[in-house]
């Protein structure tokens, strides 16, 4: 059996179907649960699960969306990679005086990293070295980041 829990969201799964409903009724008398049966939404992920083919599918179309619209960038221009593949940043890179990096500590960009850090690792893992590399920046960011 595999509990999973993160604050107030809970999963359960296991290969007997009468032990998970024993440990159910078990939290259910210290904690008050909602079951929710089947899963279907979790931590904001979409969860598919196919018995027939024995697969189950992570989605966070969702929270993509919203990270999307949160930064205004729903009418950006798709682009098939996650950078440019000629793109070099470095050091070099940072603000060269303190009203440039004023400037810049009004741009939502911790908030853009740590938003796509958490799509990556969760369900996005082809995004990670994008998401690494401009992480290294956010203490010195600049237009280029």
């Amino acid at each position: 059996m595999i509990l999973a829990v993160h604050v107030d969201d809970c999963a359960m799964t296991g290969s007997l179907p009468k032990l998970i409903l024993l440990y159910k009724e078990k939290l259910h008398t210290w904690y008050a649960l909602t079951d929710l049966r089947p899963v279907s939404w979790l931590l904001s992920i979409q969860v598919t699960c196919d018995r027939e083919t024995r697969t189950i599918l992570l989605l966070q179309e969702a929270y993509i969306k919203v990270i999307v619209a949160h930064f205004l960038l729903v009418d950006a221009k798709a682009y098939s990679m996650p950078m440019v593949p000629s793109a070099q940043y470095s050091k070099h890179d940072s603000p060269v005086s303190a009203t440039d990096a004023a400037h810049m500590w009004k741009v939502p960009y911790h908030e853009a990293i740590r938003s796509l850090m958490y799509a990556s690792i969760v369900t996005c893992p082809d995004i990670m070295f994008s998401v690494s590399t401009l992480s290294q920046f956010l203490e010195n960011l600049r237009e280029a980041h």
